[in-house]
């Protein structure tokens, strides 16, 4: 008995671990770290990605992502217009989303800010793409820290290894369950 127990056990743990990852298919494209060129240049600084077929196919051909910004340092995230072009069967497709400016921050700044900056749609014959733009804009050269994914979730969220509420439920009903039997069991 005492072996089903820990076997539930740990089959109610391995059920709570797997409700706390994330599953979300979010890919970096662009990065500024602190105290480099892109956070304290006068001009703007250039970025692009080039985005494979299997990136798009993971992030659904078809589908509308979010270009998100998750802000990983002081001060304020600025970007300059995004762009980005899929080639697809028909030819090349651009998309654009304006200059963004996000809010004042202060160290410490672990994903203090997390902004969708805009979306793209990925079409469902796209076979790659280039997406680019600047960290800086016209209203200040520079950016803060900043990490920039199509798509959401890490790496442009905060990562957390609390579980799910839903998780817990199970597993408290799981383990009340458990309980019931073995006492009814011991009881016999």
């Amino acid at each position: 008995m005492l072996r089903i127990f820990n076997a539930a056990l740990w089959g109610a743990v391995a059920i709570l671990g797997v409700g706390a990852q994330s599953h979300a298919n979010a890919i970096l494209v662009g990065q500024c770290i602190e105290f480099t060129t892109c956070y304290s240049s006068a001009t703007p600084t250039p970025w692009s990605h080039m985005l494979t077929g299997a990136d798009l196919a993971s992030l659904g051909l078809g589908s509308t992502q979010p270009f998100v910004a998750g802000q990983t340092s002081q001060f304020v995230i600025r970007l300059g217009i995004t762009m980005i072009t899929f080639d697809t069967n028909s030819g090349p497709v651009s998309e654009t989303l304006t200059a963004f400016n996000g809010n004042l921050h202060m160290d410490p700044c672990n994903f203090c800010e997390i902004d969708t900056v805009g979306t793209f749609l990925i079409p469902s014959d796209a076979s790659d793409a280039n997406i680019s733009g600047t960290f800086g804009n016209s209203v200040n050269g520079g950016s803060a820290g900043v990490n920039l994914c199509l798509g959401s979730g890490s790496p442009c969220a905060a990562v957390t290894g609390v579980a799910e509420p839903a998780s817990l439920t199970l597993l408290s009903a799981a383990l009340a369950g458990l309980s019931l039997i073995w006492l009814r069991r011991k009881a016999e």
